[in-house]
């Protein structure tokens, strides 16, 4: 008899968990795996242990327990995702701090090239026979893996041509250089390519080959020795110099190139 008393109250109870279950869903509440289960367990243990009484305090130790359970699970999960965000941040931190040590590398490059180079202004009147503008020099910039001439640099290239003109013993050296990035051999051909299309602007506009010498260095003379996107900019340039042949030695005897064209 006491036996069939304690299934009708544990079947009950079982009820109207269910039944608790299905507002707590309602409310956006719905009990865990883990709370039902420590409830059921409660239950089946109190009830052998002391019958319809036992049952009853069995099942509310149950479910406290199972809360509790839950309680640290969700401690520890707020405690892995704290931690995950902290590095997360000194991920960022470090990015940061790296972007503002090449944008300073930079700033010290572009600020070393306006103090040693001297740049030609759209229009430039010389007389023929002053050597002014001898060792006149234009730092061209161009796109990754590209040879073509920005239009940018048109009204600079037609000073110098025009100076060429009007210096009978000048001559026009032209450079070329690429960043790192890719194969060695392919950016030593890629800087040849780049002084060729110079060279060959020049000589339609009617500069003899004869007045022009070319040379490539490829990768090989980097301006910083720290790569980064903006020093391979600056890496992907062809120097034009412009130099009175009467006034002094060809540069050559200067720089060794690797290679002459």
């Amino acid at each position: 008899m006491i036996k069939n008393i304690s299934l009708l109250l544990i079947l009950g109870f079982i009820a109207t968990t269910a039944s608790a279950d299905t507002h707590w869903a309602d409310y956006g509440g719905t009990p865990s795996m883990e709370e039902t289960s420590s409830t059921f367990v409660g239950l089946a243990i109190g009830g052998v242990a002391g019958g319809p009484p036992g049952a009853i305090v069995g099942a509310a130790i149950g479910a406290l327990f199972g809360e509790g359970w839950m309680a640290k699970k969700n401690v520890g999960n707020l405690q892995a995702d704290l931690i995950a965000s902290r590095m997360r941040n000194n991920v960022l931190r470090d990015e940061t701090e790296s972007l503002q040590r090449e944008f300073l590398i930079a700033q010290q490059e572009i600020n070393r090239m306006r103090t040693t180079t001297k740049i030609i202004p759209a229009t430039l009147a010389v007389s023929p026979i002053e050597p002014c503008c001898d060792n006149t020099v234009l730092s061209m910039h161009f796109r990754s893996g590209s040879s073509e001439i920005e239009d940018n640099y048109a009204e600079q290239l037609a000073s110098m041509i025009r100076l060429v003109e009007k210096m009978p013993t000048s001559s026009v050296e032209i450079i070329g250089y690429a960043d790192r990035n890719g194969d060695a051999t392919r950016n030593l051909e890629l800087s040849r390519q780049r002084t060729n299309v110079v060279k060959q602007y020049f000589n339609r506009m009617g500069v003899k080959n004869s007045a022009i010498t070319t040379l490539a260095y490829g990768e090989s003379k980097p301006l910083q020795m720290i790569q980064s996107y903006e020093t391979d900019f600056f890496d992907r340039r062809v120097i034009v110099r412009l130099i009175d042949s009467s006034q002094q030695m060809f540069s050559q005897t200067l720089e060794m190139p690797l290679e002459g064209l």
